[in-house]
């Protein structure tokens, strides 16, 4: 079943008009009638189940007919840190973290990044918030992910309740250990931020700078993964060790 997030409170009637985005798609886009179905978010998390009693070229009515709620969100708080990637990679990279339960997406340049977004920043914010919303939607979160372009400086120093970063050397130096006991050790519904290099990997400054802010070096396996790849590994893994284990 569709669903969709309205971002306020919902009370027993749901009124879409014809500049609201919900309308055009679930009018439009799913062609809804008269009795067809949805989920609606509200901003308390709530879930509500409405079906259209009218509608036509400029509103549709929804009567709400259940509420529940359902706690499909990780129980910790994941903070994704990455590099701006060429082409469109960095769509599909929100998506998929999207899907996976990401609750944070910070963009931010690196020593070693390529892409260089400054002039279209704005416009890759709007595209990258639909991206999210309508992964969200698809998945049935509760929430959207935030997605934030921000300094290298600003995000080595964002509150934390742990704090890991994805090194290369580590797994060549046959540690295994740090992710698996980093993420089982967070607090439920508490902030663990993990950060992926570009492509090329992060320096030893950057790794230096990390430390310092009581990072820990994690490996994520003995193979090398795609800069888009290693956050989507990370997401996997969490979800296994706080969901599943």
């Amino acid at each position: 079943m569709q669903r969709y997030f309205l971002n306020e409170p919902i009370n027993d009637t749901i009124r879409l008009t014809a500049d609201n985005d919900i309308f055009k798609h679930f009018g439009k886009v799913l062609r809804a009638r008269v009795g067809s179905k949805a989920e609606f978010v509200s901003n308390n998390l709530e879930i509500c189940l409405g079906e259209v009693t009218l509608i036509d070229s400029e509103v549709i009515n929804i009567k709400v007919i259940d509420r529940y709620y359902s706690n499909v969100e990780l129980p910790i708080d994941v903070t994704l840190v990455v590099s701006p990637l060429k082409n469109d990679r960095s769509d599909w990279f929100i998506q998929k973290a999207t899907e996976l339960g990401v609750k944070t997406i910070v963009f931010t340049s690196m020593k070693r990044t390529v892409a260089d977004w400054r002039k279209q920043q704005e416009k890759k914010v709007k595209r990258f918030n639909k991206i999210a919303q309508a992964a969200a939607e698809q998945a049935h979160r509760l929430v959207v992910p935030e997605i934030i372009f921000t300094t290298w400086q600003n995000t080595i120093q964002m509150p934390k309740n742990t704090g890991l970063v994805a090194w290369e050397e580590s797994a060549r130096d046959g540690e295994s250990a740090a992710l698996i006991a980093a993420v089982s050790a967070v607090p439920s519904g508490e902030k663990l931020v993990c950060v992926f290099g570009p492509e090329g990997g992060l320096t030893e400054n950057e790794i230096e700078e990390l430390r310092l802010q009581n990072f820990e070096l994690a490996g994520l396996g003995p193979r090398i993964s795609r800069a888009e790849t290693a956050p989507l590994y990370a997401m996997s893994a969490i979800s296994v060790l706080r969901e599943l284990n």
